[in-house]
């Protein structure tokens, strides 16, 4: 499983009381890094008509050479 739709389910996201599928987006900025994911959350049915969770990453974008520490040394240079 994908590190930000892990967290996603630990939010409980993917237990929104609702009929329609939903799309989240969620980032994650590191020290270093950032990640960007947008999945889908929506509920499938079998044969004998058991409910599933399903969830679909539909985008994710990852900078390796963006992170907080980059935005400390911008806001560092602008109060010096």
């Amino acid at each position: 499983m994908h590190e930000n739709v892990a967290a996603m389910t630990m939010y409980g996201i993917d237990r929104l009381d609702t009929e329609k599928p939903v799309n989240v987006m969620i980032y994650n900025m590191g020290g270093l890094d950032t990640e960007v994911t947008i999945a889908q959350f929506s509920a499938i049915k079998d044969e004998k008509n058991k409910e599933y969770e399903h969830i679909e990453v539909l985008a994710e974008v990852y900078d390796a050479h963006l992170g907080g520490q980059d935005f400390d040394l911008v806001l560092t240079q602008i109060l010096i």
